[in-house]
């Protein structure tokens, strides 16, 4: 890809909301990904802006969000150097050592870092540890494997590694998320 590619997605199910996406290839071969993401779920409204520098290989250099939900304002500085270590707001973070992506519960985006970054075969599965953002304003910061399989041309089967949550992700040629089941659908 060279450019500028925009896709949008609409939240379903689980929670109503709207994120948007504008991925812009740099010129070491990265890309730098600006989005934004909102939404009301169980009941609480929320809204969040993201900056993430992913290098040629897809992992995360680096994610700045900040956003706001009912709680207050919130805002968090992920730094890594690509081979493992990471800072957090400015601070050494070596309970992410050896993550390589980072995944935010309030955008379906942060799914293309793996998908792009493994490189799978058809039936070919990869296990990672990522950096979990796990909630739409910003407070749960965590390590958390992961697993994807490849079950198709298109199909992307995503599980947390020791939990009860799986999801049979649709993908675009590029990688990025058609249908996420009971999250989001492509509508960009």
């Amino acid at each position: 890809m060279s450019g500028v590619r925009i896709a949008a997605w609409q939240h379903v199910e689980g929670r109503r909301g709207f994120e948007v996406a504008r991925l812009q290839a740099a010129d070491d071969g990265g890309y730098v990904i600006n989005g934004h993401s909102t939404g009301e779920d169980e009941g609480m409204g929320w809204g969040m802006h993201y900056t993430l520098q992913v290098d040629a290989s897809w992992a995360t250099r680096s994610l700045d969000a900040a956003g706001f939900a009912e709680d207050g304002p919130w805002s968090l500085s992920l730094t890594a150097d690509g081979a493992g270590a990471w800072t957090r707001d400015g601070a050494p973070a070596p309970e992410f050592d050896g993550c390589l992506d980072v995944d935010m519960v309030s955008t379906v985006l942060t799914n293309t870092l793996a998908v792009r970054r493994l490189g799978l075969e058809v039936e070919g599965s990869g296990t990672l540890d990522v950096v979990w953002i796990g909630t739409p304003a910003g407070r749960e910061v965590e390590r958390m494997p992961q697993r994807y399989t490849r079950v198709g041309i298109r199909g992307f089967r995503f599980e947390v590694v020791g939990g009860d949550f799986e999801a049979d992700l649709e993908i675009d040629e590029f990688g990025l998320v058609l249908v996420y089941p009971g999250l989001a659908q492509r509508v960009a």
